[in-house]
C-alpha cells in the first residue's frame, strides 16, 4: 500500500469526515427514493456496484475540468449512456481512488427540494484490472473505462446492467497553478468564465475553496484531504495539488 493510503487510515479526523459524508449520503438517498416519485430520472441515476453504505478510508481525487467553473466543474461522465451533470454543488463529488489493484469511481450529484437535498445522480463502482486503463500518455496522465457492469439500483433495489464511460485527464500542472487573483486580471479568464451566466466577477468565487485555479483537466485532492494537508505531509494545498502525480503513479505503474 502506497504512503498516501496508510496515512488515510492513520488520521482520525480524515475518518471522522468520511463517517459523517457517509450519514449525510444516507439522509440524502432516503429522501431521493421521496423525490424519485415525481422525479423519474432520479431512479434510473443512482446506482452501485459494492455493497452501500460503506466507509471507504482512502484518498480520493476529484477529476476536474480546466477552471473548474460551477458549470462546469467536473469531467465528462456517462453511465447507462446518459451524460451526468457536471455542475458544483455541495455534497457533489466526481473522485476516483484505488484499493489495490481495482479503481473505485464515487460521483454525486446533488440538488434540493422542499429544503432538503437529494441526489441527481449517484454512482459507487469498482473496476477490476481489464476493466479499467490507466496510464501516462505525454506529459498526462489518463485514466479511462468503457465496461459494462451489473450494479444495484439504489432507489429501486434492482440490479441492472449499465455501461459506464469515463477519460479522466491529469495534465502536468505545473505553471498552470494560478492564483484567484491573477486569473482574475487575465484576459483567458474573462474569455473561459463569460460564457456562463454572472460573468468573471461571479464565477471567481469557485476559486475560494482552494485559493487558485487549475488551467488545466486534473485530478484534485478531495476538499477532507486539502483540510487536513498538514497532517498528510505537505506545506499547504498547492503542494499537495502538485504531488498528485505521485499518488497516480504509485499505483498505475
Amino acid at each position: 500500500m502506497c504512503e498516501l493510503c496508510d496515512k488515510a487510515k492513520s488520521i482520525p479526523e480524515y475518518q471522522a469526515l468520511l463517517e459523517k459524508m457517509v450519514k449525510e449520503d444516507k439522509q440524502r438517498m432516503e429522501f431521493s427514493k421521496e423525490a424519485a416519485k415525481e422525479l423519474r430520472p432520479v431512479s434510473e441515476s443512482c446506482f452501485s456496484s459494492v455493497k452501500w453504505p460503506v466507509n471507504l478510508i482512502y484518498p480520493m481525487f476529484e477529476a476536474r475540468a480546466a477552471y473548474a467553473v460551477p458549470n462546469n466543474y467536473f469531467q465528462q461522465l456517462r453511465v447507462g449512456g446518459r451524460r451526468m451533470g457536471n455542475a458544483f454543488a455541495h455534497g457533489a463529488m466526481r473522485s476516483v481512488f484505488f484499493v489495490r489493484d481495482q479503481l473505485f469511481l464515487f460521483s454525486k450529484g446533488v440538488n434540493f427540494k422542499k429544503g432538503k437535498e437529494f441526489f441527481t445522480s449517484f454512482v459507487l463502482l469498482n473496476l477490476k484490472k481489464g476493466e479499467y486503463q490507466a496510464g501516462e500518455k505525454g506529459t498526462k496522465i489518463v485514466i479511462r473505462a468503457n465496461a459494462e457492469k451489473p450494479v444495484k439500483n439504489l432507489i429501486t433495489g434492482k440490479v441492472e446492467k449499465k455501461k459506464i464511460a469515463f477519460a479522466f485527464q491529469h495534465h502536468n500542472v505545473e505553471g498552470r497553478i494560478v492564483s484567484k487573483e491573477r486569473v482574475a486580471d487575465s484576459a483567458r479568464f474573462r474569455e473561459v468564465y463569460d460564457k456562463y451566466k454572472g460573468g468573471a466577477r461571479m464565477k471567481s468565487a469557485s476559486m475560494d475553496l482552494e485559493g487558485y485555479a487549475v488551467t488545466v483537466h486534473h485530478l484534485s485532492p478531495h476538499p477532507y484531504l486539502l483540510q487536513l494537508c498538514s497532517k498528510f505531509g505537505y506545506e499547504d494545498n498547492k503542494d499537495f495539488q502538485l504531488h498528485v502525480k505521485d499518488y497516480l503513479l504509485e499505483h498505475i505503474k
